[in-house]
């Protein structure tokens, strides 16, 4: 009978346990993630409940069960509701530690919660698991704003994941991938000018039968004076010669011969056949580049310039010429190139252009012309050579490109460490939707700059700061802000660069005026309107 009565109350408590409990995944049931829901045979798409190991409450979150294997935790989206609302309410993953925007609180690298998962393609959003689920790999999802979760993947653009379970090495989440392995405190950037210009400028001078498609080059005579290149001989020049200055970080008259540095420039020049002048420029203040040739000759000398492009690897030597020739005196040709390698060399995209005019000095005319590099170029050599030939023959378009081929290499050779090429992590992805559309999505003119195929945690900027994750590419330079999204201004009083999506309209914004279309071809740094007005939707698994 004792027997009996015992197992009719274990009976009733079991049954009433089981009332309690429901369906695993249910609020008075909660599985422990949406892995742990599909090792338990569920499959279909869906909100569950979930209360990770170490929390206390059960949250509702979305898992997706059925892709590549399923078993996906939503546990964040970023959300851009206003790309020219810059430090709004709304910018959540955009962190600054001043007062005024304490409202931030450095999400990527905090336990903070906000947002509501099934709101979370039309507010930004992060649960509890962001810190607290043990996981091995992300899936990111980009899809329009305001796409109900259901319908999230059909609507996507853009879908892909990590398989290398990288985040087993980094504590399990993204909470301590930030807050252990690569926080977002900003540091003092110390920028170094390029190395070792004097030896590439050694290096070019140096090269055997540098002018032999020239066969009558004219060895112009140099004179006593450094800072110009005198008559030239054969009245090659008048009264005043030909002088060289450049307007940068610094206002500088070449002096002929020798090496000058300013704040973000190396300079050096050589009295050589050809004058080879170098400029290696690594721009921490983000200046335009312009350099200045000013060449007294006759007023009505006839004029051809030539423009073109040299590449090899990841190297771009793009150039372009102006010769003066015509005259029984000898003609010269001067050609102005820029080196680039935004992967080795961390390179920025930039515009060169290039303009003319006639003065009239002191009874003399002056031919001016100004080579320009726009857009703030970083971390790119800027070369001048002076070819010439005698009685005012043309140098033709052949024999500059001959001439440039041979210093190409020298180029190549050149070793210039890219800053910002250490402080990331670069995981290998999977894209599962939308590969073909990746071309789309990367901004023209930051191609170059990035290789597809990569999620990027953390990406500094050439001020210290981070951006806190690269979506879709990884990032060989420091201008993250057109591919990135959130980051960090810790200690810093701008506002105008504070967005979820930091600059992917392609506008440079500066503070105290209006937003200013950067590199006057905004469309081809700015992503589609597409992109700019979606989520993108950060699983664990």
């Amino acid at each position: 009978m004792l027997v009996l009565i015992v197992a009719i109350v274990g009976l009733y408590y079991i049954a009433r346990s089981n009332e309690k409990t429901g369906e695993y995944g249910s609020s008075t049931n909660p599985a422990t993630s949406c892995w742990d829901l599909k090792n338990s045979d569920v499959s279909s798409d869906g909100y569950y409940f979930i209360q990770p190991a170490t929390t206390s409450v059960p949250i509702q979150v979305y898992c997706d069960m059925t892709t590549s294997g399923g078993g996906w935790t939503l546990v964040a989206s970023i959300h851009e509701n206003d790309i020219n609302g810059k430090c709004t309410a709304g910018d959540m993953w955009f962190s600054n530690n001043l007062v005024q925007h304490s409202q931030f609180s450095r999400n990527w690298e905090n336990t903070n919660i906000f947002g509501n998962v099934k709101e979370a393609t039309s507010a930004d959003y992060k649960n509890i698991g962001y810190s607290s689920l043990k996981a091995s790999n992300l899936m990111l999802r980009h899809v329009p704003n305001k796409t109900p979760l259901d319908k999230s993947k059909s609507l996507a653009s853009l879908q892909y994941h990590t398989t290398n379970n990288f985040l087993n090495k980094h504590g399990g989440n993204l909470f301590t991938t930030y807050s252990r392995h690569y926080p977002m405190n900003p540091k003092t950037t110390v920028y170094t000018h390029a190395p070792n210009i004097g030896k590439l400028a050694d290096s070019i001078v140096g090269i055997k039968n540098l002018t032999s498609a020239i066969p009558d080059f004219y060895n112009y005579h140099w004179g006593l004076l450094n800072d110009r290149l005198e008559n030239g001989g054969n009245r090659t020049f008048t009264k005043f010669g030909m002088k060289i200055s450049l307007t940068f970080d610094c206002t500088y008259e070449l002096q002929y011969g020798k090496e000058h540095r300013c704040t973000s420039t190396a300079i050096t020049s050589r009295k050589s056949h050809p004058f080879v002048a170098i400029v290696g420029i690594s721009n921490a203040n983000h200046l335009k580049f312009v350099f200045q040739v000013q060449s007294f000759r006759p007023k009505d000398d006839p004029v051809s310039t030539y423009n073109g492009k040299l590449t090899e690897g990841n190297f771009e030597l793009r150039y372009k010429a102006r010769c003066l020739y015509g005259k029984d005196v000898p003609s010269i040709c001067d050609v102005g190139f820029v080196v680039n390698n935004t992967k080795e060399w961390g390179s920025s995209p930039f515009t060169f252009t290039e303009s003319r005019h006639i003065q009239w000095v002191d009874r003399f005319y002056s031919h001016n012309y100004k080579f320009s590099l726009n857009n703030y170029p970083m971390q790119v050599v800027f070369g001048y050579i002076m070819l010439s030939r005698t009685w005012g023959r043309l140098v033709t378009k052949p024999q500059i490109e001959s001439t440039l081929t041979k210093i190409f290499p020298t180029f190549q050779n050149y070793t210039w460490a890219a800053p910002c090429a250490t402080s990331h992590l670069a995981v290998p992805v999977t894209y599962t939707i939308g590969k073909s559309y990746l071309s789309n999505f990367v901004p023209p003119s930051m191609h170059s700059a990035t290789t597809t195929g990569f999620l990027q945690i953390r990406a500094e900027a050439y001020d210290g700061t981070y951006y806190a994750m690269c979506p879709a590419v990884k990032l060989y330079n420091c201008i993250g802000h057109y591919v990135c999204i959130g980051g960090v201004k810790n200690g810093y009083n701008q506002t105008y660069d504070c967005s979820d999506f930091p600059d992917w309209e392609g506008t440079e914004r500066h503070a105290g005026t209006s937003n200013i279309p950067d590199f006057l071809t905004s469309k081809n740094y700015g992503h589609s309107t597409k992109d700019i007005e979606s989520t993108i939707m950060i699983f664990y698994r």
